[in-house]
């Protein structure tokens, strides 16, 4: 009985001094962990700044298959907000400070307890960017020091999972990127064109990849909102360029971006009308980011008809058949057309 007496008083001491050891263990943590990313500072900061990409990198998914996140109706910027349920309760998170390619300040709380920290740091170098994930908390609630205690610190408890979610961060957006620049390109396709009509806005630069997208996107959506507005639903067009002019040598391109049209449509206020040519022509499908393959696909085209004794007749055209926002990049489809003759 003794014994037993002092087993249980040894007991007592040993949880009094683990009371007293978390009571006074710092209820105030700080801690950080940087990690350079080799992709565009845009690139790393949108994906941190997108709560839905959380799932795909967080550390904590790893560890709790439990772990189910509801979002908000705004999951990126100000206001972004997602929480979440597991083995371990609930909590939440919310965005209450953004600078764009610079920052993100946030709020995670866990249960009813107070909310603590989480600071994201983007730092632009020439090959990349360092980010810093830090968290802290002014005053931490008994059962987190408690973990921390048992853990050897606040640094040795959340330092590794900071770790372990910049690496897949990293990861991640690797193989982002690596999708967003792959393409595949389908066989070539004889074809037989019947006339087709086309409306669009001209346009006429250098040949230069980013100022041919900014056309792009001023005027492809004029087009298909004109058409809207005008009665014609999406089956009744198909969003497309028509290229007149392609000179490399001269770095000088002529094309029109708008629509090839299924159903009668004029011309609104600054487009043109253009029947496109008929007769033997081919055609190959691009699968990837646009102006990904765009060499490779016309090169293509262009070894077919050199092995074809045929020649292209002006104008080519593309066409964009599936919506870039709603499909993967490597499924964005760009199909080419040249309207072809034999060589005499």
């Amino acid at each position: 009985m003794k014994t037993l007496k002092k087993i249980l008083l040894f007991v007592g001491v040993l949880l009094a001094v683990a009371i007293v050891y978390v009571m006074l263990f710092p209820s105030q943590y700080d801690v950080s962990r940087s990690l350079k990313i080799q992709a565009p500072v845009g690139k790393v900061f949108e994906t941190v700044n997108e709560m839905k990409t959380w799932e795909e990198w967080g550390p904590w998914h790893d560890e709790d298959s439990t772990i189910v996140v509801t979002y908000g109706e705004k999951t990126s910027g100000v206001g972004a907000y997602n929480s979440w349920t597991s083995k371990d309760g609930p909590g939440n998170m919310t965005t209450v400070q953004v600078k764009n390619n610079e920052l993100i300040e946030q709020k995670m709380q866990f249960g009813d307890f107070e909310p603590s920290d989480v600071i994201w740091k983007f730092e632009e170098t020439e090959d990349g960017v360092n980010v810093t994930w830090q968290m802290k908390e002014e005053n931490a609630p008994m059962i987190f020091k408690a973990f921390a205690a048992l853990s050897g610190g606040w640094d040795k408890m959340l330092g590794p999972m900071q770790e372990r979610g910049l690496e897949n961060l990293s990861n991640v957006i690797a193989e982002q990127i690596k999708l967003e620049n792959s393409f595949s390109i389908s066989d070539l396709k004889p074809q037989d064109y019947k006339p087709q009509n086309f409306i669009g806005y001209y346009v006429k630069m250098k040949i230069d990849h980013e100022e041919m997208t900014k056309a792009f996107m001023k005027h492809m959506p004029k087009a298909g909102e004109y058409a809207m507005k005008s009665g014609l639903k999406y089956g009744d067009f198909m969003p497309s360029a028509v290229y007149t002019n392609y000179n490399e040598e001269g770095n000088i391109c002529e094309f029109y971006i708008g629509l090839i049209l299924h159903k009668p449509l004029k011309a609104g206020e600054g487009m043109v009308s253009l029947n496109l040519p008929s007769g033997k022509g081919v055609m190959v499908s691009k699968f990837g980011n646009y102006g990904n393959g765009d060499e490779a696909a016309h090169q293509k085209i262009s070894d077919y008809l050199a092995a074809n004794n045929l020649k292209q007749r002006w104008p080519m055209w593309e066409t964009y058949p599936n919506d870039p926002t709603l499909v993967k990049p490597q499924e964005i489809q760009t199909d080419i057309f040249y309207a072809v003759e034999e060589i005499k």
